[in-house]
């Protein structure tokens, strides 16, 4: 199995390989004072070969440096050996907040890697002909601040 980032903008049409994908989690978390649960969302972390001319490192750095707020949708695609899709992750709403790459060391020759840590709104769980699964559509859920 392997998988492909699919932005729903075709400004990243070519940013759609990634080596690794973290941060498909959502949980419950219970508020002490009231008992009513809220549904905190990971940040989404990607993680590729960097790509200096990239129209990703450009939307980043947007961003981060001059608070340009462009949130767009986007899919996580798990895809069997004839890659046909087996399940996905439709993100909502994702926002660069934080960008940059691993260490650089002159002793080592190896590709430096590009880390792209996005905020979204919400995901759902599609499967495999891209239909919502999770959460039902008449769910409303809420994205939790940080701390």
């Amino acid at each position: 199995m392997h998988f492909i980032v699919e932005f729903h903008e075709k400004y990243f049409s070519m940013d759609a390989h990634f080596q690794s994908v973290q941060g498909l989690k959502a949980r419950i978390c219970k508020d002490d004072v009231n008992k009513k649960g809220h549904i905190q969302f990971e940040n989404l972390i990607l993680r590729r070969a960097y790509q200096p001319d990239s129209k990703m490192v450009k939307w980043c750095m947007d961003t981060i440096n001059n608070n340009i707020i462009k949130p767009v949708d986007l899919t996580v695609k798990l895809l069997n050996a004839d890659h046909n899709m087996l399940s996905g992750w439709q993100i909502e709403q994702a926002v660069p907040i934080s960008w940059g790459v691993e260490e650089l060391h002159a002793q080592e020759t190896k590709i430096l890697i590009e880390i792209i840590e996005l905020e979204y709104l919400k995901f759902h769980v599609l499967d495999s002909k891209g239909m919502n699964v999770a959460p039902p559509a008449n769910i409303k859920t809420l994205k939790a601040n940080k701390s």
